[in-house]
């Protein structure tokens, strides 16, 4: 052993086989609750790290890891969680060793101090040492560097003391678990972005732009088509320099929002904090004002315009109306799509609570980039618009039909707030009856029998103006039917859930039952040696409407999913969803929605889908039937 220590030692330098990285649950851990830190030690294949347990001096150096507070309010609440390692004869200690190989996470339980307040940083020290088949490298000392924000709140009880339970390890053949008995179904080592980051920066550029791409199909982005077009309608005119100037301001309101909105309030309020913005009552409330006042504006009621002192400070070089406002819009865009972006955003946003802030920024900057391509060619279609000939008399009435387009997009907002403070006023039906309303008002305007103040005398209603009248009217109709349940496609996805959540409603003939109830679940599945499929969703959540319409009810999918025994969980309620919250970060060591999860009760197993652009019906299918084949096998 001692030739092997000092043989490795004469290196003045060693490659890099064990990177180390740390994540502090949960993350909106408040003053005075217990919490750990899951330490991830991903090991190059081929090598291995040693257990905890001393091997004397003719052994390994075990790994230790030890928490190093400074001048934090936290102290360690306990030993050091370690997952059963493997056990086999080690031929350069000549001993049975017990080691780690592949990716293993470790917890170390903590307290953070009841008068905790403002960031918290302290370091991880860990001391191990890596060998391959026939060497051993010299004994590695490491430190990781951990930030936290405390949430604000009361303790709750489930983190009122230290937990005891082994961190949910990575599929891997040669991690204890797996070596036990098989798992429901086996995790991937690596997400995408994880392994985009290991692959450079230049990689993860291009996923975080790739993703970028995937968001636009997102149903959340559909809706601002036309607010888009209907903000730059008011703007026509001015030459090509300064419509390039507003449609760049808009752009820029873009990006900037979702880079630094983004991460402001992940570094505030943790990895949560971009949901919680975006299902926020007060922040719904706002957006549902601003598109009505857009709205009325739109219908000629009265003049929009920016205050003249702030145009004069925000104005570029004379150009007419200045930049605020189109920045400003820019803004609203993104806390409007902020629910329905794909899983990449939540998934990068967590390295910014562990003090990692240059991918964040970077992939938050290439995301938001290529999600505002196609809104800049928007904001520069309206002015291309005012060029066509005699464009005055009908470019007022697509105002004015856009405007209640404005009207029902500004629903959306209101329901959410309802929906978060469960006041039941707008459940689906009474959605699509106030949306079937608006369309039958747009028809009568648009078939002459209401007009607006701008509305000229003379003006003729062409063939052209009738035709989108009857297609108004149509959708008025097709809304009535669907509280018949008729299917309403992707505008399915922003109504409210059916039944309401929290409210028993009729359940339709043929619809997949759901329980609330995850402990009971749980104990269900486990009585029938089977698993359990975990919906965790949201009110708010567009996209979880989407799939809930257009994925679940396929005939395979639903075949598949009458195997499970299912429960949905919010996570989005006010004072009500905590615990479900906390649970699916548990188990997905993620936050945003949708995400799918098959758990077998019996090994606690588990793996987790996100639904993003490119779910399918038998991307699904092929996800659930990963669940059943792994239990026949166990």
């Amino acid at each position: 052993m001692l030739t092997v220590l000092a043989l490795s030692a004469l290196s003045l330098a060693q490659p890099v086989v064990v990177n180390w990285s740390a994540m502090v649950e949960p993350q909106d851990l408040r003053p005075g609750e217990f919490g750990r830190v899951v330490v991830t030690a991903d090991i190059k294949e081929g090598w291995k790290i040693y257990a905890f347990q001393p091997y004397g001096d003719e052994g390994p150096i075990p790994t230790k890891l030890t928490l190093a507070p400074g001048d934090a309010k936290v102290a360690a609440a306990g030993k050091v969680l370690e997952p059963k390692p493997a056990d086999r004869f080690d031929a350069n200690f000549k001993l049975d060793i017990k080691y780690h190989s592949g990716q293993v996470r470790f917890a170390m339980p903590f307290q953070l101090g009841a008068d905790a307040k403002g960031s918290q940083s302290f370091k991880i020290d860990i001391l191990y040492q890596a060998c391959d088949a026939t060497s051993c490298l010299r004994p590695t000392q490491e430190s990781l560097n951990v930030a936290l924000i405390p949430a604000g709140g009361p303790i709750r009880p489930e983190f009122d003391a230290a937990s005891t339970a082994i961190p949910d390890q990575p599929g891997n053949t040669s991690m204890s678990h797996a070596a036990e008995k098989p798992t429901a179904a086996p995790k991937s080592d690596a997400s995408p972005v994880d392994k985009a980051k290991r692959e450079g920066l230049l990689a993860f550029m291009a996923v975080a732009f790739g993703a970028g791409l995937l968001a636009l199909l997102t149903p959340c982005v559909f809706p601002m088509i036309p607010i888009t077009v209907n903000y730059f309608i008011k703007s026509t005119g001015g030459d090509g320099r300064s419509q390039v100037r507003g449609a760049a301001a808009y752009s820029l309101g873009i990006i900037s929002s979702f880079t630094i909105v983004g991460l402001a309030m992940t570094l505030l309020f943790g990895a949560s904090g971009i949901q919680k913005l975006a299902t926020n009552p007060v922040v719904n409330l706002f957006l549902a004002g601003l598109f009505i006042v857009l709205a009325l504006s739109l219908f000629g009621i009265f003049e929009l315009a920016l205050p003249s002192g702030l145009v004069n400070r925000f104005s570029s070089g004379g150009s007419k109306g200045g930049l605020l406002g189109p920045i400003l819009m820019g803004v609203t865009f993104s806390l409007t799509t902020f629910t329905c972006t794909v899983p990449f955003v939540g998934t990068v946003l967590i390295a910014a609570t562990q003090g990692d802030l240059l991918y964040p920024a970077l992939g938050m900057l290439a995301f938001s980039s290529a999600f505002a391509i196609p809104f800049f060619l928007l904001a520069l279609f309206p002015q291309w618009l005012a060029k066509l000939p005699k464009s005055g008399s009908w470019l007022a009435t697509v105002k004015a039909f856009m405007g209640f387009l404005e009207l029902a997009a500004a629903l959306k907002f209101i329901s959410n707030v309802d929906l978060v403070y469960q006041w039941g006023l707008l459940t689906r039906p009474a959605f699509l009856s106030i949306w079937s309303t608006i369309m039958v008002l747009a028809a009568l305007y648009l078939a002459g029998w209401i007009h607006m103040a701008h509305d000229s005398s003379a003006q003729k209603i062409g063939w052209v103006r009738r035709a989108v009248a009857v297609g108004s009217a149509a959708c008025a109709v097709w809304f009535l039917a669907g509280i018949q349940g008729a299917h309403l496609g992707t505008l399915g996805s922003f109504m409210p859930p059916d039944p309401y959540p929290g409210k028993k409603g009729t359940m339709v003939a043929g619809e997949l039952e759901w329980s609330e109830d995850y402990k009971g679940s749980l104990a269900s599945a486990s009585a029938k040696n089977g698993l359990v499929f975990i919906d965790f969703t949201g009110v708010t959540c567009t996209n979880c409407r989407w799939v809930e319409q257009n994925i679940f009810p396929d005939g395979k999918v639903r075949e598949e999913l009458e195997r499970y025994t299912r429960v949905k969980l919010y996570t989005d309620r006010i004072g009500k969803d905590e615990a479900n919250f906390h649970l699916q970060v548990k188990l997905t060591k993620q936050t945003t929605l949708p995400i799918y999860v098959i758990l077998d009760p019996k090994t606690e197993q588990v793996v987790a889908l996100h639904a993003g652009s490119d779910l399918t019906p038998e991307s699904f299918t092929a996800f659930l039937q990963s669940g059943h084949q792994a239990v026949a096998q166990r």
